[in-house]
């Protein structure tokens, strides 16, 4: 853990703006605390009850205006956080912002890219949540109405989005790669457990939702191949952290990319 918190974290402070940074760790064992000791940024390091609660008691820790949020396998891409600044300050109608993202694995090496679209609540329990958080960031005062339901372990990032979209906050995506996601085949969405925990979401739904869930599950495609979330153009290059370049980003470059990830399946050890 304490190597992918390296790398996040670097990816943070390389922004070149003024930023609040806030790691919540949860009392790892691994040297992450004897790390963070040595570094200029804000660290608390306590038990929680698993990664929702964690999120819940750093963002209540937090001061910013706007508030984003990363995993320690995830980074930020150059110039981002300057952009996002700029955008909330031109768009004062828009509440959280959403864009695409690149799929890496533990190397740093390109696997697919994720495109998405404007936000849309029916299509989170008829497909998957493809407003990755990594890729999102939120003004404050949706924190106030909105937290993480820590009931969940896997799936409360859906439902913290369905119910900022049901209270009537306005989101708007942006056709811009935002952040690199680790995929190493651990990761929590790919735990059944996700599966075991959409099955009971799915029981609060509007009847008319489930009803309807096999239309919204076809318009979702559809509206992923209108809004171009398929093709990328021939080259992509990205600049990231990896663990061979801890003190600069690394430029890597992928030709004919493709957005086609091959998931790794797991058993859940009862």
């Amino acid at each position: 853990m304490v190597e992918n918190l390296k790398l996040c974290c670097a990816s943070v402070a390389d922004q070149n703006i003024e930023v609040e940074h806030l790691v919540m760790d949860g009392g790892s064992k691994d040297g992450t605390v004897e790390w963070l000791a040595t570094q200029k940024l804000t660290w608390f390091s306590e038990k929680d009850s698993g990664m929702y609660n964690a999120l819940n008691k750093a963002i209540a820790k937090s001061k910013g205006e706007i508030i984003g949020h990363l995993n320690c396998d995830e980074q930020y891409l150059p110039g981002v956080l300057s952009y996002v600044i700029d955008f909330f300050k031109n768009h004062p109608e828009v509440d959280f912002l959403a864009a695409d993202f690149i799929v890496t694995n533990p190397s740093g090496e390109f696997m697919a890219y994720r495109k998405s679209f404007q936000p849309r609540w029916v299509y989170f329990f008829s497909n998957y949540l493809y407003t990755t958080t990594c890729s999102l960031f939120y003004r404050r005062k949706i924190f106030v109405d909105c937290n993480f339901d820590e009931s969940y372990k896997s799936i409360a990032d859906v439902i913290f989005l369905y119910s900022v979209i049901k209270k009537g906050y306005k989101g708007q995506h942006v056709r811009k790669y935002f952040a690199a996601f680790t995929y190493s085949g651990n990761n929590l969405s790919l735990n059944p457990i996700s599966a075991i925990e959409k099955k009971r979401f799915n029981k609060t739904l509007p009847k008319w939702y489930l009803i309807l869930k096999p239309v919204f599950k076809l318009l979702f495609f559809v509206e992923r191949l209108l809004h171009g979330t398929y093709f990328e153009k021939s080259v992509l290059s990205y600049s990231i952290f990896t663990q061979v370049s801890l003190g600069n980003r690394l430029v890597i470059s992928k030709k004919k990319p493709s957005f086609k990830l091959n998931f790794i399946a797991r058993t859940l050890a009862i």
